[in-house]
């Protein structure tokens, strides 16, 4: 490819850059995956889109050139649609939820994968709160796949270990100073290339929820997307946002928060680091002290969209049933 044509279009500016099409764009993000674009030209590349921002057919190219890349998993048969949860952020100035939620998703039946960054400076990572909890990182695909069969945990798998070629990409964050396209990329990864599954997914503000439904539906995928919370995909439970499901093409507003008034909370972990994490985290699934009914409502979306309960005050109750057995 003629890296500086490419680089001649797109880093132009903000306002002056142009577009490439999807198949270029999937061609030039195959090329960065393989490592065959000169550093200079890579190094060029990743600040123009940096500054240009991706269009929707360069999201769709990359998102195709990356998919071929990504580990392969087959949801287990007899059992709900596995849900597959990235982890790239992690906490930063409050306890990080994400495994309570992979672990309630599972402990309700769901086949679940969570992947993410092992680390991350300033931040504690799921995965070190899972490591905490007593879950081992899944590398192989073999293994990764008979631990979601079993269904006793949810399988965490590294971005090492998912796509390795994108977790290179991930980690010139810290030798260039900011993100690249890579960091939305790995958020869309998914291991279930061609079966029924649904992901969670958050955004930053909220007008890039139309965006990434839209994205969706272009890929034609199931999804919940909803404000994060720090960047990840659990509800926060300190200010309730809007839930929105991506499916079959529509996008459809699930849970309102205005209907849903969050109560004043009970308990949060006393720290953010990841044993006072975990901790906390095995006391609630203990039944200790009551689920944060963010956590909750966030799963009877997930559990209704899923079409695990015929209704969403069902899927509650489902909940609740299972939580009064801890």
């Amino acid at each position: 490819m003629d890296y500086s044509k490419i680089i001649k279009e797109v880093g132009r500016g903000k306002n002056h850059a142009r577009d490439l099409d999807r198949q270029t764009s999937s061609q030039l993000y195959r090329a960065i995956l393989a490592g065959e674009v000169p550093e200079l030209e890579l190094g060029g590349l990743l600040i123009a889109f940096r500054i240009k921002g991706e269009a929707q057919g360069e999201m769709l190219g990359f998102y195709e050139a990356m998919q071929e890349q990504v580990m392969a998993l087959q949801a287990p048969v007899n059992m709900p649609p596995p849900i597959v949860i990235p982890s790239y952020n992690g906490a930063r100035k409050q306890a990080n939820l994400t495994p309570l939620l992979a672990l309630m998703l599972t402990r309700l039946g769901f086949p679940v994968v969570v992947h993410g960054v092992t680390e991350d400076p300033g931040r504690v990572t799921s995965a070190e709160i899972l490591h905490e909890l007593g879950i081992a990182p899944r590398i192989f695909p073999l293994e990764a796949q008979s631990a979601l069969v079993l269904g006793q945990e949810p399988v965490f798998i590294p971005v090492s270990a998912l796509c390795p070629a994108l977790d290179k990409q991930l980690k010139l964050r810290w030798r260039m100073g900011v993100r690249n396209s890579a960091h939305t990329l790995a958020k869309l990864a998914t291991p279930f290339h061609h079966h029924v599954h649904w992901r969670l997914s958050s955004v930053s503000h909220p007008e890039y929820i139309n965006r990434v439904a839209t994205f969706f539906n272009a890929i034609n995928s199931s999804g919940l997307l909803m404000n994060g919370t720090e960047g990840e995909t659990y509800a926060n439970p300190q200010r309730m946002t809007k839930i929105y499901t991506m499916h079959q093409g529509e996008q459809r507003l699930v849970l309102d928060p205005l209907q849903y008034p969050l109560p004043p909370l009970e308990s949060l972990p006393a720290g953010r680091d990841a044993v006072t994490t975990a901790r906390w985290t095995e006391a609630c699934l203990r039944g200790d002290f009551p689920l944060p009914e963010a956590i909750r409502l966030q799963l009877a979306c997930i559990i209704a969209a899923a079409g695990q309960a015929p209704s969403f005050d069902q899927a509650l109750t489902h909940i609740d049933a299972v939580m009064a057995r801890a």
